[in-house]
């Protein structure tokens, strides 16, 4: 079953201090901005854009997963194999795709740990739990369980094999009545391809990514988020730091390849922070990756649509599913 690793962010709702900013000096042919916000915090989690819209919660995307592991599991003691059964993480409330395109963290966050993910973070310690359950699992499945998983074999002790194994018959539960192709091209043109049976979970996330990949490249190529990262610049460079976009500062070899933030790491988040407030940074970025969002909804909005019904199906699918066992 297809399925997108999971990132860290949580979906809520975006508080925002409108105010009307002027959008003159646009480039010929960029969409006008109705307004740019001036966010009173530097958190991803709270950062919303049009195509969240087509996302399922975690919730939701929990039960996806979890009417697969059981199912997958079900079907595998039917067949009379019981060892290393797939395991089920706890509910982590984070989504599977997250806003990390605009490089922020909040203050005492860089303060703390500097571009590195919190250490200490509950949450995250739970998903790499999670993770770790998941990875002893793969290590773990022999040549005979993989064959009953996918398939490869027509018969075991006697007992029918369903067609695509364990894992292809929970997909066929799960996307029943809603089956996507085999292939599907993304808003961004690409051609993706799920092998047989289809897509399943994670399919909303991987077509709101290559939307929102098609609407960033606009962005990054936008007069004014341009305009934005030089003042960003600027601010650094008053600071004793020369870097020519956050990304450069985010990803500094120095401490991109350490496991621990170190001094001067922890001092260039906190300016690099700092600046991105002063020139209201995220504001200008939210604003313009909303104008182009909504070219793309409007540009893919069959493919979009199409995969928000879908999940939509596999989740009352899913909840059946679940409710059985």
């Amino acid at each position: 079953m297809t399925a997108l690793p999971r990132v860290v962010g949580v979906t809520a709702l975006l508080a925002l201090t409108m105010c009307a900013c002027s959008t003159s000096g646009a480039g010929a042919g960029e969409p006008k901005l109705s307004s740019v916000p001036t966010p009173g915090h530097l958190d991803p989690a709270q950062i919303t854009t049009p195509l969240d819209a087509y996302l399922p919660s975690p919730e939701e995307n929990y039960t996806l997963k979890k009417a697969r592991v059981l199912l997958v599991n079900a079907c595998m003691r039917k067949l009379g194999y019981e060892q290393n059964p797939q395991p089920l993480t706890r509910f982590s409330g984070k989504p599977y795709l997250a806003h990390g395109e605009f490089l922020v963290v909040p203050v005492d966050q860089a303060e703390r740990y500097g571009y590195k993910q919190p250490s200490d973070d509950r949450e995250g310690g739970g998903q790499k739990a999670g993770a770790g359950a998941e990875s002893r699992y793969a290590k773990n499945v022999t040549d005979a369980q993989g064959s009953l998983l996918t398939g490869k074999v027509p018969t075991f002790d006697g007992k029918k094999v369903p067609a695509g194994g364990c894992e292809g018959e929970a997909l066929r539960i799960v996307t029943k009545g809603a089956a996507t192709a085999e292939e599907v091209t993304m808003p961004d043109g690409s051609a993706a391809g799920s092998g047989k049976g289809g897509f399943g979970e994670g399919y909303a996330e991987m077509v709101v990514s290559s939307a929102r990949g098609k609407a960033m490249a606009e962005v990054r190529d936008d007069s004014r988020f341009q305009d934005v990262t030089e003042r960003w610049s600027d601010c650094m460079e008053k600071q004793g730091y020369d870097y020519d976009s956050p990304d450069s500062a985010w990803n500094d070899k120095k401490w991109s390849d350490a496991t621990r933030a170190g001094k001067q790491e922890i001092a260039v988040a906190v300016a690099d922070m700092g600046c991105k407030t002063k020139v209201n940074y995220l504001g200008v970025g939210i604003a313009v990756e909303t104008a182009y969002e909504k070219q793309v909804i409007e540009e893919s909005a069959e493919v979009l649509e199409d995969a928000k019904d879908k999940t939509a199906r596999w989740i009352q699918n899913a909840n059946q599913a679940i409710e059985a066992r």
